[in-house]
């Protein structure tokens, strides 16, 4: 018992320590941590447009479709980036904030659908040259590229090539939730402080 009164008295004394903060102190902490969560979702679109591009160079095919929709997404980031700094008051924070984050979440789920349908209608073609990567990288001595549209795939390579498309979408679903997934987080946590404020 006496112990617990040590813990009562303790905390007594604590309690007025806590510092109070007003509605509006409130409302500019979560505004500038939305924009600097903002500033971090570019960083990152950046950083995976860079990889993109060394991705296409490697396959010698330029991703345009992935450019594309990272253009679009970079645009909507910077109106958000901006409507979010302009932000006078907590409502119009919160609907901005709910925006970022559905663009957010379209965007990581678009990006993941565009490489399975592109990966399911090139299916073959995608099969043929996993083959000749795996047979080029068999090799030593003198390098020649195989032609992937000379190799005729078997069910085990379709199988094989199936596998390593399956790893590789969740180890892109893996990063995502990582990257995008904890800004999503982020963002959902700011906006329930907006609703309490």
């Amino acid at each position: 018992m006496d112990e617990l009164e040590l813990l009562k008295e303790d905390w007594n004394k604590n309690k007025n320590e806590f510092k109070n903060y007003s509605a509006t102190e409130i409302y500019s902490m979560i505004k500038e941590k939305s924009i600097s969560v903002t500033k971090t979702l570019l960083i990152i679109g950046l950083i995976e447009v860079i990889l993109w591009f060394i991705i296409g160079y490697i396959d010698s095919e330029f991703p345009y479709l992935r450019i594309g929709l990272f253009t679009v997404f970079f645009i909507f980031i910077i109106y958000s980036f901006k409507k979010i700094k302009v932000s006078q008051n907590s409502i119009s924070l919160m609907s901005n904030i709910l925006n970022l984050r559905k663009m957010v979440l379209g965007y990581a789920l678009i990006s993941i659908l565009v490489i399975v349908v592109n990966n399911i209608v090139n299916f073959k073609h995608n099969t043929q040259d996993f083959m000749a990567g795996y047979q080029d990288g068999k090799r030593n001595g003198t390098f020649n590229a195989t032609n992937p549209d000379s190799l005729t795939p078997e069910l085990i390579n379709y199988v094989v090539f199936a596998i390593a498309l399956i790893m590789a979408i969740f180890f892109l679903y893996w990063i995502y939730k990582n990257t995008y997934g904890k800004i999503l987080v982020n963002l959902k946590n700011n906006y329930q402080e907006l609703k309490k404020s």
